[in-house]
């Protein structure tokens, strides 16, 4: 669905293989599940944000679960989160709507990190 709206899309289904992808594509943007096999969401979100190579790609998690696990995702480092089930025709805007805030941001800051001259 995301490649038919101009995505380009690397898929992984393990959150290993997923932490592997980030530090070998450094995506734009990254959307975890919270629920996956031998590593959850946190985890991985944990992981991004601890590694260098990868702390600064955006995350947004998907979450069938509670308030408190959405919080937990937040503080682990998610710039926000869709809740679970929704409408899957909904997901190219929210995930659209999440790049352009997100490449607004890195426009606002220069490489070294410093803001740049109104």
């Amino acid at each position: 669905m995301l490649r038919a709206h101009g995505h380009q899309v690397v898929e992984a289904t393990r959150g290993r293989d997923g932490l592997a992808l980030a530090r070998a594509e450094h995506p734009d943007l990254i959307l975890v599940d919270y629920h996956m096999p031998e590593m959850d969401g946190l985890a991985v979100v944990e992981g991004l944000k601890g590694d260098p190579a990868t702390r600064s790609i955006p995350v947004v998690a998907f979450t069938s679960g509670t308030a408190a696990d959405a919080n937990r995702l937040v503080r682990a480092g998610c710039i926000g989160f869709i809740p679970k089930p929704f409408e899957p025709g909904t997901l190219p805007d929210l995930v659209a709507d999440f790049l352009r805030v997100t490449v607004a941001r890195e426009r606002r800051v220069t490489p070294r990190g410093d803001h740049p001259a109104p």
